[in-house]
């Protein structure tokens, strides 16, 4: 083995582990056959699953585990194979080839009786068995076996769930649970029937040792008799008799069936069959009630009523119903007996009009403390019992008892309807509520009180029907109470509330309506509604919760619509808003809107403010550029929310003015809200209403801006440059542009210069005072500057600032001062300034004078030669060629006597300046001659020498 390096690792802790398959059982070195079988598992396994396969001799021994020499009290010791997905599995070899033809067909037929013949099926025992009967008399005992059978196999059937079988929704151990109670139910069945007139015990002594016996169906009395006939007929008889009695009287059937439907119904909740669960509940609770045990009873059929109510079966909710009534009916349940029994009264449920009659008096009975009529369809010794408890319930019962009935989740006896006239109602509207009732009993029925409830609890007390104090359940005047209802009439109450002012903007909803039966001193039911769903859509239905109107017989009473909520909206405001502007408004400006209210009301308002805000969903630069104010002041914060801005108190018919002003400092389009906010004093119904109205207005603004400034370098030439020479004069040129429809008075105009820049003029005045521009026109404004000797290459020329204001004479319209900045200028250094004294014009033939002085702007001693051009349009007397010196900071002047030749614009004599002329650093100032002088002057051609003599004519 190679030595390894540091943090190298051995194959064997590199390589991937395979999984260990050993094969035993073939002889490889003297059988062909066993040694293809090897190599078909060995070779070529590369595009395999990599195994690792051991080839293990004939009887082999796997090493005995080694005793642990340490003792952990938490290491269990492995003892099996089981858990460690390890598999054993038998392969057969065929020594002969299968014969041809039919007989693979024969052959898997008994393949296949030999798997059936091995497999153990339910079914197939459960067919064996059910043929075979005793005797007729005994034919209960039958369906005791048959019972047993399938009990047992729904155990084993459990049991094996829980070791890990899968049991699926069609096949698990409730279907065995419950052909169990079946087959239970056949034999109380049977022996009802067979067993009944046995009513004198016999002779028991011939059952001695039937609990001994081997198998179920041996007779003790003849125990050793193999026949079929019985060896003594007599005595066979006295058997059955005895067996019959004693099932009779002994055994307890409804304990018998029970336990098999509660556990199959604890099976069909497992696997999610809430139909069969249902069923199987029914008849468990129908168990209970026979086995007398009503209270149960009651408390199984109530839990799966309801779920029959909302899949509408008729006939099952009634006999569901008709059960469940009976046991409370039974067991003295007063608010069980009340809250079933206004449910069996109504006409959905099948029953006949006598009973429904009889259980609607029992009900007014209950409610009133007087005793019940027996119920039809329960024994007399049953009704005998139930009145007994009844009175002893009638009699305990000394404090009053208040319960309520969910109508939602019942079929009803009485539909409710409730709802408001309108979707919307002003503050100073009084708002109208309507309650349609509608029973379909049998008998009419006098109700105690009615009640509308609200989300608002104020209003509850404004729609109620009082209860009546009449003792009296069949007098006259009762009969003339508005709750005295009748069966298949639509009754209407309406009421009638004004609303609570904390409301406006609200929605006010009915939440409920509250319908007693009885009295609230003694027994009261509270019949209960909620709001239906398809009335009012904010409120999630329960799932308990019976679509309204479902049960309903009436197609006109259906048509009813009721409306459940309300939204209660602010109170007209009766005023007039004018809002005066002349758009559009220009940027920096107190933009005007001159705001006039006018009172329209018949009475006062006080407390008149105006808001103004801009509206949302607009850009934020435009919240964060324009300042809302009710005066023309300059704000340090924007205010984007104007509010309170006060009218005082205005009369009926008067008109009240105020100026909003909105300075905007970028362009855009702006949308603002005016809203107007007042207090009035309403009468409805003898009642003073303290209203608050409001009316808003929008309006949108389109923001320009008021000019377009354009800045330009001018020379003295006024020819355009991009730099100045220090202190060589400039000229900056302002021009003023106007984008406004409206025309604008130019008032003043100033710049504010860094102290680097100065004027040449020494008294500088605006050019532009008082000057007024329309649409389009434009001013301009020009300021003659200089830059001293010591300054930076690149400067800024200052601010330039705009007084303006709109060219009205409206005082509303205050001036706006509108700063500039001015762009920045590059500087360079010149050697010279050449400057040129002329005259403003010449005349032909007449001598003029001009002088050039030439500065030096260095602090060296400049030497220039000069070279003054002749000129076709001059002559001129002069130094023509020269040189000299400047010293430093100094001036130079060269006169020059020029006589024009021409008239009109001519050339004059081009000077060329040459700096340090022959030497080295020679430098030709040709160039900024050419700019710092004029090329030209007009010269005149020669007048009369008195120019007010008429001239002659010849």
């Amino acid at each position: 083995m190679a030595p390894l390096d540091i943090g190298d690792l051995p194959s064997e802790l590199t390589s991937n582990p395979s999984a260990y398959v050993a094969v035993t059982g073939l002889d490889i070195e003297n059988n062909a056959i066993h040694r293809t079988i090897w190599e078909s598992f060995t070779t070529n396994r590369q595009d395999r699953v990599p195994l690792f396969l051991k080839l293990l001799p004939v009887g082999h021994e796997f090493p005995k585990a080694k005793p642990k020499d340490f003792n952990i009290v938490h290491f269990i010791h492995r003892e099996s194979l089981q858990g460690r997905s390890t598999r054993v599995a038998l392969v057969l070899i065929q020594k002969r080839a299968a014969l041809p033809g039919t007989d693979d067909q024969i052959a898997a037929e008994r393949a296949a009786s030999l798997c059936s013949a091995c497999d153990l099926s339910v079914l197939k025992s459960v067919d064996i068995s059910k043929i075979k009967f005793g005797h007729p008399e005994l034919a209960f005992e039958h369906s005791a076996w048959m019972s047993k059978q399938f009990s047992h196999f729904g155990d084993l059937f459990e049991d094996a769930v829980q070791q890990g079988l899968n049991a699926i929704q069609t096949q698990h151990p409730g279907f065995y649970y419950q052909q169990a109670a079946n087959h239970a139910s056949n034999r109380k069945a049977l022996c009802y029937k067979l067993c009944k007139s046995v009513e004198e015990p016999p002779d028991f002594e011939i059952l001695e040792g039937a609990d001994s016996l081997e198998f179920y169906g041996q007779r003790p009395w003849r125990a050793c008799c193999q026949s079929l006939e019985p060896p003594d007929p007599q005595k066979e008889l006295k058997g059955i008799m005895a067996l019959k009695y004693k099932e009779f009287h002994e055994v307890d059937h409804p304990m018998i069936i029970i336990p098999l439907l509660s556990s199959a119904v604890a099976q069909f909740k497992k696997y999610k069959c809430p139909r069969m669960k249902r069923q199987l509940t029914v008849e468990m609770g129908e168990e209970y009630y026979c086995y007398k045990d009503y209270r149960q009873a009651l408390t199984l059929l109530k839990h799966v009523l309801w779920d029959y109510r909302v899949e509408k079966w008729r006939p099952i909710v009634s006999s569901i119903l008709t059960t469940a009534l009976r046991s409370a009916y039974l067991s003295a349940n007063i608010q069980d007996y009340i809250s079933l029994g206004i449910e069996m009264i109504s006409n959905w449920i099948l029953c006949s009009t006598d009973e429904k009659s009889i259980l609607q008096n029992n009900i007014n009975n209950v409610l009133q403390g007087k005793p019940l009529f027996a119920m039809p369809g329960i024994s007399e010794q049953d009704n005998k019992e139930a009145d007994k408890l009844w009175q002893e319930v009638i009699q305990n019962h000394k404090e009053p008892l208040i319960f309520t009935i969910q109508m939602t989740s019942i079929v009803p006896f009485i539909e409710c309807k409730a709802g408001f006239v309108s979707e919307n109602y002003m503050a100073d509207q009084r708002i109208t509520v309507t309650v349609y009732l509608r029973m379909n009993c049998p008998q009419p029925i006098s109700f105690s009180k009615l009640n509308v409830l609200f989300n608002n609890e104020k209003y509850n007390g404004f729609c109620e029907v009082p209860p009546t104090h009449d003792k009296s359940s069949h007098s006259e005047e009762k009969n003339m109470h508005k709750l005295y209802l009748v069966p298949r009439n639509t009754h209407t109450f309406t009421f009638n509330f004004i609303p609570d002012l904390n409301d406006i903007g609200k929605v006010i909803q009915i939440t409920s309506v509250a319908l007693q039966m009885g009295s609230e001193d003694y027994l009261c039911a509270v019949l209960h509604w909620t709001t239906p769903p398809e009335t009012f859509s904010l409120v999630t239905p329960s799932a308990t919760a019976i679509k309204a109107g479902s049960f309903s017989d009436d197609p006109t009473f259906q048509s009813i619509i009721p409306l459940s909520h309300t939204n209660i909206l602010p109170r007209n405001a009766h005023i007039t808003i004018n809002i005066e502007h002349q758009p559009p408004a220009l940027i920096n400006e107190f933009y005007v809107f001159r705001l006039s209210v006018t009172n329209d009301e018949i009475s006062k308002i006080s407390n008149v403010v105006l808001n103004v805000s801009l509206k949302e969903g607009q850009e934020q630069f435009v919240h964060e550029s324009t300042h809302l104010s009710d005066k023309a002041e300059h704000p340090q914060k924007c205010v984007t929310y104007l509010k309170n801005v006060s009218f005082g108190d205005m009369d009926p018919g008067e008109k009240a003015e105020k100026c909003i002003f909105m300075k905007a400092t970028e362009v855009s389009v702006r949308k603002l809200n005016f809203e107007i906010k007042y207090d009035i004093d309403v009468e409805i119904d003898d009642q003073l209403l303290h209203c608050c109205c409001s009316k808003t207005q929008d309006l949108e603004v389109f923001t320009v801006e008021p000019f377009e400034f354009v800045f330009k370098i001018l020379s003295m030439k006024f020819e355009e440059q991009q730099s100045v020479r220090a202190e060589e004069p400039f000229i900056l040129k302002i021009d003023i542009h106007s984008y406004s429809s409206l025309p604008l008075l130019l008032e003043d105009s100033s710049i504010e210069l860094p102290h680097q820049l100065s004027f040449v003029d020494k008294e500088v005045t605006s050019q532009l005072q008082n000057l007024s521009l329309h649409f389009s026109e434009a001013a301009s404004e020009c300021f003659v500057l200089v830059t001293p000797l010591e300054c930076p290459a690149r400067m800024s020329t200052g601010t330039f600032s705009l007084k303006w204001k709109r060219d009205s004479q409206d005082e509303l319209h205050h001036s706006v001062v509108t700063p500039v900045h001015l762009p920045f200028l590059d500087v360079i250094q010149s050697p010279i300034y050449v400057e040129l004294n002329c005259p403003a014009y010449g005349a032909v033939r007449t001598p003029m004078t001009v002088t050039y002085t030439i500065y030096n702007r260095t602090s060296f001693v400049q030497e220039m030669k000069l070279a003054y051009e002749s000129s076709d349009a001059f002559m001129y007397a002069g130094n023509k060629d020269m040189k000299f010196r400047i010293l430093p900071r100094d001036l130079y002047k060269l006169t020059y006597n020029l006589y024009p030749l021409v008239a009109g614009y001519a050339v004059l004599p081009n000077m060329h300046l040459t700096l340090n002329a022959e030497k080295a650093n020679e430098l030709c100032l040709d160039s900024l001659v050419k700019e710092m002088t004029p090329s030209h002057i007009f010269v005149m051609p020669h007048g009369r020498k008195n120019i007010g003599e008429p001239i002659a004519i010849a």
